[in-house]
């Protein structure tokens, strides 16, 4: 059965759309046969109605995908999505198919979905049942809401993932010289000039990292960054300034704050800006896209998208190719990294934070963009061989 379309009906003066599907008031259109028994159906009306133009595209295609599977398995199973005929023990039975076969390997098997994962489906599903609770004819959910006994997964305990000082120090060297890592190499390239790979963008590459460390923004902040947000943009300012700044950054749960730049950062933010961007936001106008991100992706890159803008994967690709790059470098397997993510940057940041302030609950809130207790209590955790060494005199 299609889906109805949304309500077209005018807000009441003073209230906000978001404001309202939060609060699980929205009406359902008129036409709509409240004695419809589908699970697909009563899944669309959610979505039209509390979901799209409330959440982000992001936000919105995940919640979509993860209820798409809970239909998926409904269907599967019992050979029909009626609504009432979802239980606690097929909610529950969803969930462990997902923490033990979840997920997709590299070779096509199944393999287990993290645990948090798995609760970030059921909280979804929760929210739909909870909407459809308010909003369904009576008798349907004759049950009640079949979420509500089912408890999420157990997390494991949270593990800090700081960086100690000397890998710090030794991923630095690296970014340092990374000009270096994308030369081309070959018997025809030798005795000519040092010229890099088409693609390759050593310095927006090494302002990333610098900016990862020093910020700690998170990936999907650090894309979202458009060149007005850099206070100030002007490269020769950047290299003598120690008030640079990024305004308005975009962070979770509809977050602002502002990032203060710290002496790489400028430098580097410096270099890039005068000569690698340029070149490429050139070619973004060219296309008749005005390029207004910070980080651009290659103008030689086919499948660039149309604002160059990077994606988020592409600066998972970044980081751990300098984790990679690193490890090669590095004899000492104590001060190998493995996989090198940009949420590890983010905690080393803020553990440095957390000492120079002397754990400021109030300042690692601000410079973070977190004030989850959980979190911040993880970012205060030292690496182990800081840890190791309180007690080693004891």
């Amino acid at each position: 059965m299609p889906s109805p379309a949304p309500s077209s009906a005018p807000l009441p003066a003073g209230q906000d759309r978001a404001e309202i599907t939060s609060r699980k008031v929205v009406g359902l259109p008129e036409r709509l046969d409240p004695a419809d028994d589908s699970l697909s159906a009563w899944t669309q009306r959610y979505l039209d109605l509390a979901v799209r133009g409330v959440r982000s595209a992001e936000v919105t295609a995940k919640i979509s995908r993860h209820l798409e599977r809970f239909g998926a398995w409904i269907s599967g199973g019992l050979g029909h999505d009626r609504l009432s005929a979802v239980t606690v023990r097929e909610v529950a039975a969803w969930r462990d198919h997902l923490d033990a076969a979840g997920n997709s390997g590299r070779d096509g098997t199944a393999a287990p979905m993290a645990a948090a994962t798995v609760n970030n489906h059921l909280a979804h599903l929760s929210a739909l049942f909870s909407w459809i609770t308010a909003h369904a004819p009576a008798g349907l959910l004759r049950h009640g809401d079949p979420t509500k006994q089912v408890p999420p997964l157990p997390l494991p305990a949270p593990q800090p993932r700081a960086l100690a000082a000397a890998q710090v120090r030794t991923v630095k060297n690296i970014v340092d010289r990374i000009e270096v890592f994308h030369e081309l190499k070959g018997r025809r390239h030798r005795g000519t000039a040092a010229r890099s790979h088409a693609h390759a963008r050593p310095l927006r590459d090494r302002v990333i990292v610098y900016l990862l460390f020093g910020t700690g923004l998170r990936r999907a902040e650090v894309v979202g960054l458009d060149l007005d947000q850099l206070e100030s943009a002007d490269p020769d300012r950047l290299r003598q300034t120690k008030k640079a700044r990024l305004t308005g950054v975009r962070g979770k749960g509809r977050t602002s704050r502002t990032v203060f730049l710290g002496r790489d950062a400028r430098q580097a933010l410096a270099d890039y800006l005068q000569s690698e961007r340029p070149g490429d936001a050139a070619a973004s106008a060219v296309a008749g896209t005005a390029a207004v991100a910070l980080f651009l992706s290659a103008a030689s890159i086919a499948a660039r998208r149309p604002d160059g803008r990077l994606s988020p994967r592409s600066i998972n690709t970044i980081v751990g190719e300098i984790g990679r790059l690193h490890d090669a470098q590095v004899p000492e397997a104590d001060r190998k990294l493995g996989t090198l993510r940009p949420h590890d940057a983010r905690h080393t940041f803020a553990f440095a934070l957390s000492q120079a302030s002397g754990h400021n609950r109030a300042e690692l809130e601000r410079r973070l963009g977190h004030a989850n207790d959980r979190y911040l209590r993880l970012y205060t955790n030292p690496p182990e061989d800081i840890a190791a060494s309180y007690i080693e005199d004891l």
